[in-house]
């Protein structure tokens, strides 16, 4: 279980470096399209690994019950089943990913003012939900 939270670890600060390296590659502000890769990797990504790792072998000393009972099933999985299972999670982060950049374009709504609904989303200088540019949903979709 420490190998496995070492690794997870691990995991966060190569994120946290990727993150570093494009602002600084960048002059310390993202566009739109660094902001995206950066997303993919920092949340998309990561969310996909985190939980299937979870689900292989739980991290903490004592994990919650239903992490123990979901871990179980995911073991006793065939490799088809576990890949399988893997693309769902998957799609579901990245709907869920996409989902909320539509809700920063504002082309999806969540409130019934449509005023409300006018989010910026800003690096630094840079507005990276720029109406004149290609929205954040589409770009995602590219990645």
């Amino acid at each position: 279980s420490t190998r496995k939270e070492s690794s997870a670890a691990s995991d966060v600060y190569k994120r946290q470096c990727l993150v570093r390296a494009n602002k600084q590659n960048f002059g310390g502000t993202l566009n739109n399209e660094d902001f995206i890769t950066a997303i993919e990797e920092v949340v998309s990504s990561a969310a996909i690994n985190d939980t299937i790792s979870n689900l292989s072998s739980p991290l903490g000393r004592k994990p919650p019950e239903a992490l123990i009972k979901q871990s179980l099933w995911f073991n006793a999985l065939s490799d088809s089943d576990k890949n399988m299972l893997k693309a769902i999670v998957a799609s579901a982060v990245n709907e869920s990913v996409f989902g909320f950049l539509c809700v920063l374009d504002g082309v999806r709504a969540i409130s019934d003012t449509e005023e409300s609904n006018n989010l910026s989303l800003i690096h630094g200088d840079t507005l990276l939900n720029d109406p004149a540019l290609e929205s954040l949903h589409d770009l995602y979709k590219n990645v």
